[in-house]
């Protein structure tokens, strides 16, 4: 457990109750708290900046209208928020027939720099990780960027995706060894122990 995910996700039920009674301050600052995440969640998914911007106030508009049925037992604030995201972002997939791209999500499985060396080492396992992105199905690649690009939890990825908790556990153990397959390739150092493939 992450306590200072907790505390957020506490923090957030309480915002929300409070907003609910009717308190404006209390909603301003879960909005102004749920707005970053939502507005990662859609960039990372659409080109369009203006699309983005669309989607995010449609997801905050159904919010606002259903901030009643938030129940915290199915999990938390913003995973209900992020799941009106990908619902809404699935209708704007639907009328548009666009693509899910994954640069910005292998480029946060790359992992952060500091340096120009890094830099470079960076660009280079972006590459690599892109490609082995794109090796996946898209439900598994779908998977790893709400685990990976927008931080959810698995119950939350479930409770999203309509799947159980254990399936996406496994969808997701099984996506990580084969995108690790496909960034290292199929061989390990002499005496090195791959535990992704244990």
């Amino acid at each position: 457990m992450d306590p200072r995910r907790d505390l957020r996700d506490r923090r957030h039920a309480r915002l929300l109750q409070a907003a609910r009674c009717g308190d404006q301050e209390a909603f301003r600052r879960l909005y102004a708290e749920l707005y970053d995440p939502v507005a990662g969640f859609l960039g990372r998914r659409l080109a369009s900046s203006h699309d983005v911007e669309d989607l995010i106030a449609t997801v905050f508009h159904r919010f606002v209208e259903h901030l009643a049925r938030f129940d915290p037992r199915k999990g938390s604030v913003l995973g209900w928020v992020l799941a009106m995201a990908h619902h809404a972002l699935v209708d704007h997939l639907r009328s548009v027939r666009e693509t899910e791209p994954v640069d910005a999500l292998a480029g946060t499985l790359a992992g952060p720099a500091d340096d120009p060396l890094a830099d470079l080492i960076r660009d280079e396992d972006r590459d690599r990780v892109r490609a082995g992105l794109l090796r996946l199905p898209d439900g598994d690649r779908g998977l790893m960027a709400l685990r990976y690009g927008d931080g959810l939890r698995h119950r939350e990825i479930a409770a999203l995706t309509g799947q159980s908790e254990a399936a996406v556990r496994q969808r997701l153990s099984r996506a990580l060894r084969e995108l690790r397959r496909h960034v290292r390739g199929p061989h390990t150092c002499e005496g090195e122990v791959d535990y992704a493939t244990r």
